[in-house]
């Protein structure tokens, strides 16, 4: 299965051009969180429709700074994944959005405790299928939560739980410097970096093998 995968829009779709052969190829495009400026609920709209016209599938989380009412209309224009876990061919992707507390007050921000409690129960145990986690908050202590000045700024429970459940493979956003691809463990991690500036993941996941995943500018 291809997918490609966006983080980080804040309202702006300028790439979205450049982006769209790659989008259109995708069997499937995922988007991290932070569609919006701060949480604007017809922006969110129109960035979703936007995004619709150029991708077979999409699916999206709400980050910190689209507040928790976008997860009702990221439901009504059935993109949702925050809160749920949805199989697609050999791939069960469950999704959680929102941010840890922020110095900024934030629109979303949660407790880590509450991002984890989501993640496990959407989880409930390993099954036959290839496991592909969605949230908005990097994991503590890899290339993807680094910020400008080399703090590392993840979730520390986060990362205990990657370290446990060792999912196939783990997106997220939030951190605007820290573009790249990681691993913890067997886990693949991945954070596009903000499509507002460029950044697709690209991502192929088969049903065994190696999972194949680049960040690419357009």
């Amino acid at each position: 299965m291809k997918l490609t995968v966006l983080s980080d829009i804040h309202g702006a779709l300028d790439k979205l051009t450049s982006a769209a052969s790659l989008l259109g190829e995708s069997d499937l495009t995922i988007v991290c969180g932070d569609l919006t400026r701060h949480g604007d609920l017809n922006e969110l709209r129109r960035i979703v429709e936007e995004l619709k016209l150029s991708t077979r599938k999409l699916l999206a989380i709400p980050g910190n700074m689209d507040g928790e009412k976008s997860i009702r209309v990221l439901d009504e224009l059935e993109v949702n994944l925050h809160g749920k876990a949805i199989k697609m061919n050999h791939i069960r992707f469950i999704g959680a959005g929102g941010a840890m507390p922020t110095p900024f007050g934030t629109p979303f921000e949660v407790p880590e405790s509450e991002i984890v409690e989501q993640l496990s129960g959407l989880h409930q145990g390993k099954g036959p299928s290839r496991l592909a986690v969605v949230c908005h908050n990097p994991p503590f202590g890899t290339k993807l939560d680094r910020i400008m000045l080399g703090q590392h700024v993840g979730g520390k429970q986060i990362r205990r739980w990657v370290e446990e459940v060792q999912p196939d493979i783990f997106f997220s956003g939030h951190i605007h410097e820290a573009t790249g691809v990681d691993r913890i463990g067997k886990t693949v991690l991945m954070n596009p970096g903000p499509f507002r500036r460029g950044g697709v993941g690209v991502v192929t996941i088969p049903a065994k093998g190696e999972i194949k995943a680049e960040v690419v500018l357009v």
